[in-house]
């Protein structure tokens, strides 16, 4: 497998896991009522608790790891957002709006919604693709506040995590649920505390390297893990939930613990330099793979896990090969730049 030089092996391979730990948790479902539907007592449903709390903070961290390395400033900011409308919002319209249409019409699948209410999606969250929405907002406050300079010291960072870390908590209190979740402006403030953490472990290196500190948010860690298990068996009276006490311990301990560690695995290298693009497909594979098998009179658990996790992870790799090679699938589907090439030959011949 080819690994792309100019990107960290690490974050990458951690990126990989993040992405594979996403897949996976779609193919099992987020209750008995969604993905293979499992019931709440099996190993399936026991393996996605497991690692609930982790994975899309996992993913968060790594975006806000890399944002880190070309932040926004006063002077591009335009520029930036625009640049990140483009690959966010861009594939979030059409690939979204994709998904929707096929759940409307395709039968078998777990959702359908009627193809009057698509506009919908613009607007409001729609299934995992709200994790777009609530990142592009992430994007915008972390860049305005890079543009005033507010995380540029260890302090400012460190109070605007805490801040952060405090909405979250209070924000079921402080927000209504009634109240409209417009743009998925309550899963940016879910967001907001790991990409902030990520941003600090790229900015303050020397801070996150400490040892002490290290071992001892280790050390907390574990001391939520066996919680979590214990919970999980019914041997501790403890309800975890992503937005306070350890289940969000977890997500922000584990995310820095992880970057910590620094451990290179060749194969989720090469998933995590698609890993965008299997967020955007993945559903198409791991939906479609659950309901080739039902038609074929396939129903054993284990075979229908492994074969919608590996399609949801594949299928995607081959959809990016081909639509990179078109300006159009490229800039839609993918939210890429159009290749220069191909615009000067399109404007040559205009003017020729």
């Amino acid at each position: 497998m080819k690994v792309k030089s100019n990107k960290n092996p690490y974050v990458e391979t951690l990126r990989g896991v993040a992405i594979v730990l996403v897949v996976m948790g779609h193919v099992i479902g987020s209750a008995s009522d969604g993905g293979m539907k499992v019931a709440d007592d099996s190993f399936l449903r026991y393996l996605y608790y497991t690692f609930e709390y982790l994975r899309m903070p996992l993913f968060t961290v790594i975006s806000g790891w890399v944002y880190a390395l070309r932040p926004a400033a006063v002077d591009n900011l335009v520029q930036f957002m625009v640049k990140k409308a483009r690959r966010i919002l861009v594939p979030m319209i059409f690939v979204g709006g994709l998904y929707y249409i096929v759940q409307s019409l395709v039968p078998g699948t777990n959702y359908s919604n009627s193809l009057e209410d698509i506009w919908r999606i613009t607007i409001f969250p729609y299934t995992f693709y709200w994790y777009l929405h609530s990142l592009f907002l992430v994007f915008l406050v972390v860049a305005l506040m890079d543009s005033c300079k507010i995380m540029d010291s260890f302090r400012g960072l460190l109070l605007v995590a805490l801040v952060s870390i405090l909405f979250l908590v209070y924000r079921d209190t402080l927000i209504m649920e009634a109240f409209p979740n417009y743009f998925g402006f309550k899963g940016a403030i879910y967001l907001l505390p790991f990409f902030v953490i990520g941003v600090g472990i790229q900015r303050f290196k020397s801070v996150f390297k400490n040892k002490t500190l290290g071992g001892l948010m280790a050390l907390v860690l574990l001391g939520s893990l066996v919680v979590q298990q214990l919970a999980w068996f019914g041997l501790v009276p403890y309800r975890f939930s992503e937005t306070t006490g350890l289940g969000l311990v977890i997500g922000l301990l584990g995310t820095v613990v992880l970057f910590r560690s620094k451990f290179k695995v060749p194969s989720m290298v090469w998933i995590g330099n698609y890993a965008y693009t299997i967020f955007l497909f993945h559903s198409f594979g791991t939906s479609g793979g659950r309901i080739i098998l039902q038609k074929l009179g396939v129903n054993h658990a284990p075979v229908i896990f492994f074969f919608s996790l590996m399609l949801g992870l594949l299928l995607p790799v081959v959809v990016e090969k081909v639509f990179n090679r078109f300006n159009i699938t490229r800039l839609l589907f993918l939210g890429r730049p159009l290749r220069r090439q191909e615009v000067n030959l399109k404007l040559d011949k205009q003017f020729s």
